[in-house]
């Protein structure tokens, strides 16, 4: 551990799951997550680090403190990259069962998560990415209301549990497969403490 005692970081969110996997991960550092609930308009586009970093210095705008924000952006190969940063969107309109629909027919049924956070200081941002391989399974597991793709993606790490079966275990279960599985905030974390040596 670093040598400046515990440090808080600012997360820009009000996703519970995102805010769980921040602490759950930062919970054996010195960093510890206060997460913040921001109205931030996010741009539209196709590159995913340009949209998260836009996002971060209008949430700094807001805000006025040092913060991370995160975004995410879903990659299926056989579907041409459908729907990239676009799921928010998508959420609004599909069910898990749509998913499936859309996988009918198709044999590569593989999936990329590409996670990024920004951390910015209101100077300089500094952006973080990670990719968490996976596959639309065949059938509707678990529940997630707010995201239905939860209920039929089953990334690699998580042993043919879907992303909903995943949260709808205990906690000591969550934990312990968001501190063995790399995440975006390893990354984060590894910068951090460098970066504050």
């Amino acid at each position: 551990m670093y040598n400046r005692g515990m440090e808080k970081i600012y997360f820009a969110t009000g996703n519970l799951e995102k805010i769980q996997i921040a602490k759950t991960i930062c919970q054996s550092t010195d960093i510890i997550i206060e997460p913040v609930s921001l109205d931030v308009d996010e741009i539209q586009g196709e590159n995913p680090e340009i949209i998260v970093a836009d996002k971060a210095s209008r949430a700094f705008m807001l805000f006025g403190k040092p913060l991370v924000v995160s975004d995410d952006s879903w990659n299926i190969p056989a579907l041409n990259g459908f729907p990239g940063p676009y799921m928010n969107f998508i959420h609004s309109w599909f069910t898990p069962k749509d998913f499936l629909r859309l996988m009918d027919g198709i044999e590569n049924r593989t999936v990329i998560l590409h996670q990024y956070l920004a951390y910015t200081d209101g100077k300089n941002t500094k952006i973080f990415n990670n990719n968490i391989p996976g596959v639309i399974i065949n059938e509707v597991r678990g529940e997630n209301k707010k995201s239905p793709n939860m209920s039929v993606i089953a990334l690699d790490a998580d042993k043919g549990k879907t992303i909903a079966e995943v949260f709808e275990q205990d906690e000591e279960a969550v934990v312990s497969r968001y501190e063995s599985t790399r995440d975006v905030w390893h990354e984060f974390v590894d910068w951090y403490r460098l970066a504050r040596n």
